[in-house]
């Protein structure tokens, strides 16, 4: 490429699915990304989504492992405490790209990076959290005046907390209506700071997608159970409706951007159906032997009604306008409180040696009582705790669906072996990702006996382990796929086009840019 460094545009898509928009730009229906795959480079991306999905984002802009930045979740376990506490993005200190970027003199525009905070130091402009969905920092800008300066032109982004909508129809054609607005409005944000200011890089951050598919994925799946084919509320195109306005407004910043660029489209993880048993991982580990008391032995005959939180079953039957007015008068450490009771009811962990700890609802986790590590710790670190988790990875492998016979576990992950740094002793010891591509709502293992479970969750859509990307621009050679790749390789990509060094603690390694470069450009 020699010293002709073009700029960058750097879109992120929070969790797009990668078999959606293959899926629509094969069929025409999102004709900026079938140009992409045909004129461009694209491949999937290995992501942390797979055991701990509210990681993805933080790994794409620091290039490291989880087991490297202090937030793995927005409610975490304190081992010194032996209880939850609240963590917001402000407590990841992990160095982004662009503050490399900067440091070298490249002139940044980052605008509503997801689940990150605002930059300590920056050449150009950053914005948070005007629209990214569930990021916890402060809506905020550098320079400070930036932001006000959006909210005269633009005001407020209009979908704001995703999660404060019901399941009426009414409901969520008001969501809907507020989405397609953000996505529109989001593109017109964008296209006003590319012109505002000179910039090498600009990075673009999309949430519609993340808030869509929570909400709406029963709509589209056929499959799903509480999908209604009749589509009486006419409801059912939602997410290709948004996903076609991102693409309309992907094709609008493309032409903006000239033909002067690279641009790199990213997903850290993408959005299925939501199946799982993580509400009653503690149950399962109790009836495992794991918990409290004596260990119950092998239970073959048992079929029973598994346990229900009743807080949460209490957030699925209370209106939300009622649980927003009920949180905006509570002072936060109540907040937090309601939010940890949510997640795991009254937490009484003394005397286990595993219980479930909070994670995304897709994947479970599992804190081991390690001696030295943990208040209550009763588990001995080194042979007795690698004993213990083999057992309970086994025993999970082990879960049924009774109905189909289908094992419901899809991937049982030793943190210990999958990640590394500091922060290693805060993460989950072990996570489950569940088997979500056929419905099912009872386990059955020989050590278990049969649990039926009951539906806590307002939501029909979570995360899947599919991350992708997609570049196109100058040099590029058309139509290829690459595979092998991960999101810790996004980092140092940008970095490496832009002609800065990549810092040694990355765990990434940029795509193989100059066999990439080397290839002439096809087709188009």
């Amino acid at each position: 490429m020699g010293n002709n460094i073009a700029r960058q545009l750097l879109i992120g898509l929070d969790a797009m699915e990668w078999n959606l928009v293959e899926r629509w730009a094969a069929e025409g229906k999102l004709p900026t990304f079938q140009r992409l795959l045909r004129e461009g480079l694209h491949g999937e991306l290995k992501t942390t989504s797979a055991q701990l999905p509210d990681t993805v984002w933080a790994s794409i802009y620091t290039g490291t492992n989880p087991g490297k930045f202090e937030k793995y979740f927005y409610v975490q376990y304190d081992p010194s405490t032996g209880n939850l506490k609240n963590i917001p993005d402000d407590a990841i200190h992990g160095v982004p790209f662009w503050e490399y970027l900067s440091e070298s003199g490249k002139r940044v525009s980052i605008v509503d990076a997801p689940k990150f905070p605002l930059s300590r130091r920056i050449n150009g402009l950053h914005l948070t959290n005007w629209g990214a969905h569930a990021t916890k920092t402060a809506r905020a800008s550098s320079p400070e005046s930036l932001l006000a300066d959006i909210d005269g032109l633009f005001g407020h982004h209009p979908v704001g907390d995703c999660d404060a909508v019901d399941e009426k129809p009414e409901a969520l054609h008001d969501l809907r209506r507020r989405t397609l607005a953000g996505v529109r409005l989001h593109g017109e944000l964008f296209r006003w700071l590319m012109e505002k200011e000179p910039w090498d890089i600009f990075f673009a951050g999309f949430s519609a997608p993340h808030c869509i598919g929570h909400h709406f994925w029963h709509y589209m799946d056929p499959a799903h159970p509480r999908h209604d084919p009749l589509d009486p509320h006419k409801l059912n195109d939602t997410i290709e409706v948004i996903y076609r306005a991102l693409d309309d407004e992907i094709a609008k910043m493309l032409t903006l951007a000239g033909n002067n660029i690279q641009c790199l489209v990213m997903a850290g993880h993408g959005m299925g159906p939501l199946y799982h048993a993580s509400w009653n991982l503690t149950e399962i580990l109790d009836l495992l032997g794991y918990g409290q008391g004596p260990k119950r032995g092998l239970i073959t005959q048992k079929s029973r009604q598994a346990q229900a939180n009743s807080w949460r079953l209490l957030k699925m039957i209370l209106p939300s306008k009622v649980q927003y007015a009920i949180k905006a008068v509570l002072p936060q450490r109540l907040q937090d409180e309601l939010i940890f009771r949510w997640y795991a009811g009254e937490r009484n962990w003394a005397g286990r040696r595993a219980f479930a700890v909070p994670n995304n609802d897709s994947v479970g986790a599992i804190r081991i009582n390690v001696v030295g590590r943990d208040k209550y710790g009763v588990v001995q670190p080194g042979e007795e705790y690698e004993r213990v988790c083999r057992d309970i990875s086994d025993a999970l492998y082990e879960i049924i669906d009774p109905v189909s016979g289908r094992k419901v576990v899809k991937r049982v992950t030793l943190a210990h072996q999958e990640f590394q740094g500091p922060y290693l002793y805060q993460l989950p010891d072990l996570t489950v990702l569940w088997d979500q591509s056929f419905p099912w709502d009872s386990v059955q293992s020989f050590r278990l006996g049969t649990l039926h479970l009951r539906r806590q969750d307002a939501r029909s859509g979570s995360h899947s382990p599919h991350g992708f990307f997609l570049m196109h621009g100058l040099g590029v050679p058309a139509g290829r796929a690459v595979y092998g790749h991960s999101i810790y390789d996004i980092a140092p990509t940008v970095l490496q086009l832009a002609g800065v060094p990549i810092p040694s603690h990355m765990d990434g390694k940029p795509l193989a840019l100059s066999a990439i470069f080397a290839t002439p450009m096809s087709g188009g």
